[in-house]
């Protein structure tokens, strides 16, 4: 199956936070200008929506991200599968009957995880066939779609795609002989919260000699950041090596304390991510201002000082986040080997 892509609304909640916030992506339409496969169907022509939870067991050290998918009800193709691109390996993926899983771990050039509804046993791929009997029809929802893992939600690139079988290769000929466009860009894209390795630090803060690498910002920068919502922040511990004391930590976002809201994730990654959402958290559409602050002894010394950054970002439900929403997703595809519509 291959298709084009459009956008998608989608909420996020988080359990452990009781968030939970609407937002729409603007439309990505992939480029299927050079298809040359006669009678070739797009699969594009779904309306895909996403409801997301994300929870974090402490004394498992594990979060859990629950899905369901949704297909609006002007959608002219029943929605048969959900590919969500992240980095963050999965313990365990889960999904409800009549549907099946792949995953694809790190460092493969597509990593993350696929659910699709499954085809009849007999299956040519020919418009006389009917899909999958799970596929989610126009107007319609499914739950029960899960994943595990010992890293913190970020940003998940999805394609969901729609039921579009067209006719066997000419006689003579091969599928292969013929454009047809990749998966990632004959699907409507959008994003959900997914796990992620956050692998760069993006500022120390406000450039305070001897106490900026007590913490550093991982997805936000002082220069400025538009984000989507929901919106992870992720933060990590001395960039230095300098001795950080975590209990020290405050952090504020709009005025209000949300320091209890950060959770941990593996030492490879983020040392904490904190997840807001609009209507749910002090988070607001436009401008918002976080405000940290951790004590540290600065480098070579036995002094101890505090480290006090203040980042403001904006908040766009449409934002793509200039070239890398999590620092690790690029959208351009120039860290991952990928269709450049992807």
């Amino acid at each position: 199956m291959r298709a084009r892509l459009r956008a998608a609304c989608w909420r996020g909640t988080l359990l452990w936070a009781a968030l939970a916030g609407p937002g729409c992506v603007a439309a990505q339409v992939g480029d299927i200008s050079q298809v040359s496969y006669p009678g070739w169907v797009p699969a594009d022509q779904v309306l895909p929506g996403y409801t997301v939870t994300a929870s974090y067991n402490a004394a498992q050290a594990l979060w859990s991200y629950g899905y369901t998918f949704s297909n609006g009800a002007g959608a002219q193709q029943a929605l048969q599968s959900v590919r969500l691109r992240f980095n963050g390996p999965p313990l365990t993926v889960a999904q409800p009957s009549g549907w099946y899983d792949l995953t694809f771990p790190p460092p493969l050039a597509l990593p993350g995880a696929f659910f699709g509804a499954r085809l009849p046993d007999v299956y040519s791929g020919t418009t006389a066939e009917e899909p999958g009997a799970a596929r989610i029809l126009a107007g319609q929802s499914l739950g029960g779609f899960s994943i595990t893992s010992a890293y913190p939600p970020g940003y998940a690139r999805t394609y969901a795609q729609g039921f579009a079988a067209y006719p066997p290769a000419p006689a003579g000929s091969q599928e292969e002989d013929f454009n047809l466009p990749a998966d990632t860009t004959n699907a409507q894209r959008s994003f959900v919260l997914g796990p992620v390795r956050y692998t760069q630090v993006t500022t120390g803060g406000n450039r305070r000699p001897g106490v900026d690498g007590f913490l550093g910002f991982m997805n936000l920068n002082v220069s400025g950041s538009v984000v989507r919502t929901p919106a992870p922040i992720a933060l990590k511990f001395s960039l230095n090596g300098e001795t950080v004391f975590q209990e020290t930590l405050h952090i504020t976002l709009n005025g209000t304390d949300v320091t209890a809201s950060f959770k941990p994730g593996p030492s490879d990654g983020a040392d904490l991510v904190g997840v807001f959402a609009l209507n749910a958290s002090p988070l607001q559409l436009g401008k918002n201002v976080l405000q940290t602050s951790v004590e540290g002894l600065k480098m070579g010394t036995t002094q101890r000082a505090t480290d006090v950054d203040k980042i403001t970002f904006t908040v766009d439900p449409n934002a793509s986040s200039g070239p890398a929403l999590n620092n690790v997703i690029v959208i351009g595809c120039t860290q991952f080997q990928c269709n450049p519509g992807g």
